[in-house]
């Protein structure tokens, strides 16, 4: 523990140990609790460095904790909490600088009085900083693209202790890496998104009950396809969960627009029979953000997720199949396209622009369910999930290297590994979905 007393010299109070408050909150994340050597709140980008620089010359690994988005909990090691960095404020010219901690729900409230939006997450309480490295596929990304496509400027600690001002023009490259490779580059201090009109949005849901899900996916599929890049929406598959939640699909969307052209847009959706009820009003951008439950479910999630290039009715049947089976299982699409699509696939971390939408399918069994049970759910949900491509880091909890090799293809991989040779050879920022230095 001396280079952890070392460290508190350094920057004391700020370095907290078991049992503490502060401590037991930065371990806590969505997946579980981890028991990390430390828990360090820095209130400064110098205290950060000093932290970095330290944990570095130690050969103590780290993970950033930026709102618990995507991140595992951590058994070793030092956690560095964000939860200091939490400032939001917006500038005339429409830029908006966020801390690396900060909460999507604190930036929605922030560009709200500006009639402004980013592509954020689906809850308020989910991290900007974990949510933004790993792409930020959120509720207006046909209109704007992923979180990183509106993302100007950052400010990065890096292994060695150094603080660098990355954007397109310096450090063009670390700029490219940051946006869509995770946390594997340093820690990320501020952000600078260019927000966008979010004003003038109309949107809310339409629930179908379960007895022609078929029909809903065709009419779902060609709604998006036929309907402007100002048209976002996402239909999930839902199993019944309670007496006052039972089965069939459900669709969130938002449209910047007029609420008549919204139902005149779903119409060949708000048609069909299996419609159960349907509320549609004029909504603020934050409200499309929603509070998320706490705690996580006490149920494990098998399955997985990727993007679909094409919604096909092959694919569309696959993706019926596995909500239909035996196991209950909830599915997620959102659909792509618009200014999501229009991003060369060179141009970030995230390649796959093409896609149509986005998948998850996940089987949901009890946590102490038997090994044969999980094999069922993964065997029942591989048939959807072999019609997409990659794998979306923020969705996925497992940290092999099958899934990085899925996540990126061979020269977008290559590529980024030469960027964390570049900065962390050492591979201080492992705590993640790992890109491996180059050798």
């Amino acid at each position: 523990m001396s280079r952890l007393s070392d460290l508190s010299e350094r920057i004391p109070g700020r370095v907290h140990g078991p049992g503490s408050p502060e401590y037991d909150s930065g371990r806590t994340v969505f997946a579980g609790v981890g028991e990390p050597e430390a828990v360090v709140r820095p209130r400064t980008v110098d205290e950060v460095a000093a932290a970095v620089a330290l944990a570095a010359a130690s050969g103590i690994p780290i993970a950033v904790r930026s709102g618990g988005h995507g991140l595992l909990p951590v058994d070793d090691g030092l956690v560095i909490d964000l939860v200091e960095f939490g400032s939001v404020e917006v500038g005339a010219d429409g830029r908006v600088s966020v801390g690396g901690g900060a909460r999507w729900g604190v930036v929605a409230a922030a560009l709200a009085p500006h009639g402004l939006g980013l592509s954020s997450g689906d809850t308020r309480d989910v991290g900007v900083g974990g949510l933004a490295l790993g792409g930020g596929i959120g509720w207006l990304v046909r209109q704007q693209g992923l979180a990183i496509d509106r993302l100007r400027e950052v400010e990065l600690v890096t292994a060695s202790g150094e603080v660098l001002t990355v954007d397109a023009e310096r450090h063009p490259e670390v700029f490219w890496a940051l946006r869509g490779g995770n946390g594997n580059f340093g820690v990320v201090t501020r952000f600078v998104f260019e927000a966008a009109p979010a004003g003038g949005l109309v949107g809310g849901s339409v629930q179908f009950d379960a007895s022609d899900v078929p029909s809903v996916l065709r009419a779902w599929r060609d709604v998006m396809r036929s309907g402007p890049d100002e048209l976002n929406s996402t239909l999930m598959l839902m199993p019944a969960f309670a007496p006052g939640m039972p089965a069939g699909p459900h669709l969130g969307v938002a449209l910047q627009g007029d609420l008549e052209h919204l139902h005149e847009l779903l119409q060949p959706l708000l048609s069909l029979p299996s419609v159960t009820e349907t509320s549609l009003a004029p909504v603020a951008y934050g409200d499309l953000l929603e509070d998320a439950p706490p705690g996580r479910p006490p149920l494990a999630f098998v399955g997985g997720n990727g993007f679909v290039p094409d919604l096909s009715d092959e694919a569309l049947d696959a993706i019926g199949g596995a909500y239909a089976r035996d196991i209950p299982t909830m599915v997620m699409l959102r659909a792509l396209g618009g200014e999501f699509g229009r991003v060369s696939p060179d141009a970030t971390a995230i390649a796959f622009r093409d896609a149509e939408a986005f998948l998850i399918v996940n089987g949901l069994l009890p946590a102490d369910a038997a090994p044969e049970q999980f094999a069922a759910a993964r065997t029942g949900s591989d048939a959807a999930l072999a019609l997409t491509d990659g794998v979306y880091g923020n969705f996925s909890v497992d940290r092999g290297e099958q899934v990085i090799a899925a996540m990126y293809p061979p020269a977008t991989l290559e590529r980024l590994r030469r960027v964390k040779a570049q900065l962390d050879p050492g591979n201080v920022f492992r705590q993640n979905h790992n890109i491996t230095p180059a050798g």
